[in-house]
């Protein structure tokens, strides 16, 4: 008997339950988007199991804005690389290093190697070799990303150059030092090393010389956020000495470092008026190879600014200029902001044609 009430209760409870309207319990007709349901009946109103949607695919425009949102972290590893391609370009060697060569053949491959070649010397006491070694396993250290034995270096070529009277090798150290320290960022200790170069070449009487001392210690001074004595150096000091040598490539640079001062100030108008005298001297005195670096320049100041055409334009110059030098790194930093560029005025085309070429020089740079 209780079993007969049992089913009694469970039947009636489904009679019930199978009598509610269908459109109480039946799934809200949506969209498939991916196109994957092929059997399901999206008008059916009845009960069964529900169905999830995926949302709409990316578009191709939102996949490529995502690419250029990823790759952004990337530009500080492009600048940081510029900054050195630029250092190494001022780096030295020290005077005496050609009496020396014998002593790097075969040629140290490594730091530890550069290291045991400099303690032979050392142990000689000849602080002479030691010290043009120990700049050279500096400059090396420095072109292998090898930051701590490059500083190590430096310091060793300068101590042990102190226990001479090589004031021009003296002098070069100290450059090297002070650049060094300029991109590491070590900006107070960069000006120190700036200052004992100046002391040297003033006694050199070299113009060239001097200038380049007033625009290490300028750099080093707005690196501190010294930046109206760090334009006065340069506009007061280092240029009218590059004029007295008719020294034009130094006074290009000079032009181009005072730019980076006002750029770092967002005074961008004061900027782009420097870089365009370079761009007139240079293209007077045919300078080339300063152009590309100069119209890279100018156009990220003009993207700053807001200025995007203009902007387009000079970029695309600069990558010109930059391919007719072999200038990959620069190159690099070109497409990666003339990317950037066309993304913000939604030129999704180039965009993305740009984007491709800068992931494939990206990988031949960084492989």
């Amino acid at each position: 008997m209780r079993m007969t009430k049992y089913w009694f209760y469970i039947l009636t409870t489904l009679t019930i339950f199978m009598n509610i309207p269908r459109q109480s319990v039946a799934q809200n007709a949506e969209k498939d988007y991916t196109g994957a349901i092929k059997k399901y009946d999206a008008s059916f109103k009845g009960i069964g199991p529900e169905v999830y949607f995926l949302p709409p695919p990316k578009t191709a425009n939102e996949i490529l804005a995502e690419n250029y949102a990823e790759k952004k972290f990337f530009s500080k590893e492009i600048a940081r690389q510029l900054l050195l391609q630029r250092l190494l370009l001022q780096l030295r060697s020290t005077n005496n290093l050609g009496h020396f060569n014998y002593l790097m053949n075969p040629m140290p491959a490594t730091a530890n190697a550069w290291n045991n070649a400099i303690e032979e010397q050392k142990k000689a006491e000849n602080w002479t070799a030691g010290y043009a070694l120990s700049n050279e396993a500096a400059l090396f250290s420095i072109k292998n990303n090898d930051s701590s034995n490059a500083s190590a270096f430096l310091y060793q070529a300068l101590s042990l150059a102190n226990r001479t009277d090589n004031r021009d090798d003296i002098a070069t150290i100290n450059l090297n030092i002070s650049n060094f320290q300029l991109y590491s960022g070590d900006f107070e200790r960069a000006e120190e090393s700036a200052q004992n170069y100046h002391t040297y070449v003033m006694k050199s009487k070299s113009y060239v010389e001097q200038a380049n001392a007033w625009l290490l210690i300028a750099m080093a001074r707005a690196g501190q956020g010294k930046y109206k004595t760090a334009e006065n150096n340069i506009i007061r000091s280092a240029i009218p000495l590059f004029n007295k040598a008719k020294a034009y490539e130094g006074k290009i640079f000079a032009w181009e470092m005072l730019a980076e001062i006002y750029f770092n100030q967002h005074k961008y108008t004061e900027a782009q008026w420097f870089l365009l005298q370079a761009r007139d001297l240079a293209n007077a005195k045919k300078l080339s190879s300063e152009l590309a670096e100069i119209e890279y320049l100018l156009a990220s100041s003009k993207q700053k600014d807001g200025n995007f055409k203009v902007a387009i334009k000079e970029f695309v110059q600069a990558a010109e200029l930059a391919a007719a030098e072999n200038n990959k790194q620069l190159s690099l930093a070109i497409l990666d902001k003339l990317g950037e560029v066309y993304l913000v005025l939604k030129d999704y085309p180039s965009a993305d044609q740009t984007y491709k070429a800068y992931t494939q020089l990206k990988n031949e740079l960084y492989k």
